[in-house]
């Protein structure tokens, strides 16, 4: 059962007041804890994230909930919820493109989802509602803190990488989609609530998405890149 807020109702409001408290205390304890203990933090945050991603899994399983053409983490927000989750456990040199990916994938789709709420699996569960809301606030905060305590910076050229990647993706997830029957990063079916970047039906939608993604990315470009950029 999927379930939907309206659009500046009293729950709407309350939540989004919730979600924004949480990424700002996230990003304060961030700034004001001691520079040797600031990967560790990290590390904590992406520990609890990861906490969550199995808990809800195991949950929709043990209530007989999870179905192949849902769970699979294809979304965009899932994807960006998994990088949190790992990118602090592989080697340094191969965490660039992974947070170039976060940085906007994360902020872009987190602030969209919670604006325009769509809460997949909710079935009268408080734990999938707040589990969404989490996730979304954290993939806001996790990039963000990581681009102002840990020094990792956006790259010339990035925003084109993951424009090109999230094209890659739609057209792999459009197979995929049309093989399980199901809706990932809902490139296949618009999703069912009320978005204005949501234009048309099918592939229509996809071809508006494609600019205002483009915008979207490029406006988080000038906003977050460093004053210099790395040569490479």
């Amino acid at each position: 059962m999927k379930y939907t807020l309206d659009f500046l109702s009293n729950s709407w409001t309350f939540t989004i007041i919730c979600v924004v408290v949480l990424i700002f205390t996230v990003l304060f304890i961030g700034n004001k804890i001691e520079k040797s203990k600031k990967t560790l933090y990290a590390k904590i945050l992406a520990l609890i994230m990861l906490g969550f991603y199995i808990a809800n899994h195991a949950i929709l399983i043990s209530i007989g909930k999870w179905e192949l053409s849902k769970e699979l983490p294809f979304h965009l927000c899932t994807i960006s919820g998994l990088i949190c989750c790992f990118i602090m456990f592989i080697p340094e040199k191969n965490r660039q493109f992974l947070f170039e990916f976060l940085f906007y994938c994360g902020i872009i789709g987190g602030v969209q989802a919670i604006l325009t709420p769509l809460v997949d699996d909710y079935g009268g569960y408080n734990f999938f509602y707040v589990q969404f809301f989490f996730k979304h606030a954290m993939i806001i905060a996790f990039p963000i803190y990581l681009r102002n305590n840990l020094g990792m910076k956006l790259t010339k050229f990035s925003w084109l990488k993951t424009f090109l990647m999230l094209n890659v993706l739609m057209i792999i997830l459009i197979q995929i989609n049309e093989i399980l029957g199901s809706n990932y990063m809902y490139v296949n079916i618009p999703p069912a609530v009320e978005n204005p970047l949501v234009i048309g039906k099918w592939p229509t939608y996809l071809y508006w998405w494609e600019l205002f993604v483009l915008i979207l990315i490029l406006i988080v470009f000038f906003i977050a890149k460093p004053k210099n950029f790395e040569k490479n």
